[in-house]
């Protein structure tokens, strides 16, 4: 009976990968915040600029830059789109 609707249930719309997607990255964010959280522990303990340093670009998102060009780039493809 699985085999039957699973296979289906699977393909159902361009949502569902969205939705993982969206899942994913917030899972990301919050084990990123958690291992940012005890570098800065760690560093304090230690008493370690390295480590607080560490903590400071583990807390920071890498991809600000490329999330924002790619919505730049959503934007304005749907501009064209629409003048079209």
């Amino acid at each position: 009976n699985a085999e039957k609707h699973l296979p289906s249930l699977a393909q159902q719309g361009a949502s569902a990968p969205a939705l993982a997607m969206l899942r994913s990255d917030t899972q990301n964010k919050m084990a990123q915040s958690r291992v940012a959280q005890y570098l800065s522990q760690k560093s304090r303990e230690l008493n370690s600029r390295v480590l607080s340093v560490l903590a400071a670009r583990v807390a920071a998102d890498p991809f600000v830059k490329v999330k924002k060009m790619i919505k730049d780039l959503i934007v304005r493809l749907m501009e064209e789109a629409n003048e079209e």
